[in-house]
């Protein structure tokens, strides 16, 4: 019986990848977890029930008597974890999601240094295997077919795709360690139940819409309805949106088997909707007019400005065409249909983060 150290267990993806490692074997997880100010065990098992509620599972039918938590914080020394740990497989999902300049310190100490540390508490552990979950974006503006092999930064557009470049560097040449790379695209919803535990990707791109929407407000009542704001994309290129369980599901299936060291790309690939297609769709659900695109070059005016550096960080996603190119994660994979989830609707998921934003702003005490 392997164990497994999942760090960022509380997570989007680390949280979907202890289940799927919880589903798919008879193996004790170890989860690397921040206490917060309280007890880093009962921080975890409350988060592994909210993502399988997310996901239509009954809490109390998971097998948590196999999950323990060990407290620690990845920017520490060895990840601050005191005493004896063993373990066989690690898998890093541990990340800052953060892009701006004003973030630049905390983001490298997230994604790089927490990425040595935490291959530092691995040797310590004994760990023969490591799974790191980057980014399929660490491509940054490079466009057409996206190989699964290394990148430098020199395509990096923000502090963020610059970590992960970096982060890959350290798992890449760890010595000792059989060291897998795993890429997801855009991480959406659940396939079936369209939830979510964490909010970025789509999620932030919708946030900034309904924030310009306030904006827009605030010049003129009902602006946002009527005047077509224009966005700097690439109209026609595909985005690759992919299901959490999906990657979930894919990353422990290769995790598991006999792949070699390398880089994987776990994208939807074929049947992806077009740049143009997802953004008319959200401003619908936001009550906007039809959008209109413009080419990278082209002036915007004032009010579109401000919505074109709200969305500076979605750069990558919508400007430029790019396919992610699968052919070491189709290998590694073999023929498992059941292993590539459909892709829900843009516009349920959409739809279904803007309820929940509605529920929470509902739920808000009223200021007197």
């Amino acid at each position: 019986m392997a164990i497994h150290l999942v760090t960022g267990a509380t997570g989007f993806v680390g949280g979907a990848l202890v289940l799927e490692l919880l589903d798919r074997t008879n193996d004790e997880i170890i989860g690397l977890t921040r206490p917060a100010g309280g007890d880093a065990n009962a921080r975890l098992m409350a988060s592994l029930r909210t993502a399988a509620e997310a996901y239509g599972r009954a809490p109390e039918d998971l097998p948590l008597h196999r999950v323990r938590a060990v407290a620690g914080d990845v920017t520490l020394p060895e990840c601050g974890v005191d005493g004896a740990l063993r373990a066989h497989v690690l898998w890093h999902a541990a990340a800052s999601l953060r892009y701006e300049d004003r973030y630049a310190d905390e983001i490298r100490s997230t994604n790089v240094d927490g990425t040595r540390q935490a291959l530092a508490l691995a040797r310590r552990a004994g760990v023969e295997v490591v799974n790191q979950i980057s980014t399929a974006y660490v491509s940054g503006s490079r466009q057409g077919r996206i190989h699964e092999e290394h990148y430098d930064d020199a395509g990096a557009q923000n502090h963020y795709e610059r970590s992960k470049v970096a982060a890959e560097d350290l798992v890449r040449n760890a010595s000792g360690m059989l060291a897998r790379i795993l890429r997801p695209s855009i991480v959406v919803g659940h396939s079936r139940t369209l939830g979510a535990t964490t909010f970025t990707g789509l999620y932030g791109f919708t946030r900034q819409f309904l924030q310009y929407r306030g904006v827009l407000e605030r010049v003129q009542a009902g602006m946002y309805a009527t005047r077509r704001m224009r966005l700097r994309v690439s109209a026609d290129a595909p985005i690759d949106f992919i299901a959490v369980d999906a990657v979930a599901a894919q990353a422990v299936a290769i995790g598991l088997s006999d792949a070699p060291s390398g880089v994987y790309h776990l994208t939807q690939g074929e049947g992806c909707p077009a740049v143009g297609d997802s953004i008319r769709i959200v401003a619908k659900e936001l009550g906007f007019a039809e959008p209109e695109f413009a080419a990278p070059d082209e002036p915007l005016d004032w009010l579109d400005e401000q919505l074109d550096k709200r969305l500076d960080f979605y750069g990558s996603y919508v400007r430029g065409h790019r396919i992610f190119d699968r052919s070491r994660a189709e290998s590694a994979l073999g023929n498992r249909p059941e292993l590539r989830r459909p892709l829900p609707p843009v516009g349920e998921l959409a739809a279904w983060y803007i309820r929940r934003l509605e529920d929470e702003r509902r739920q808000m005490p009223v200021v007197r």
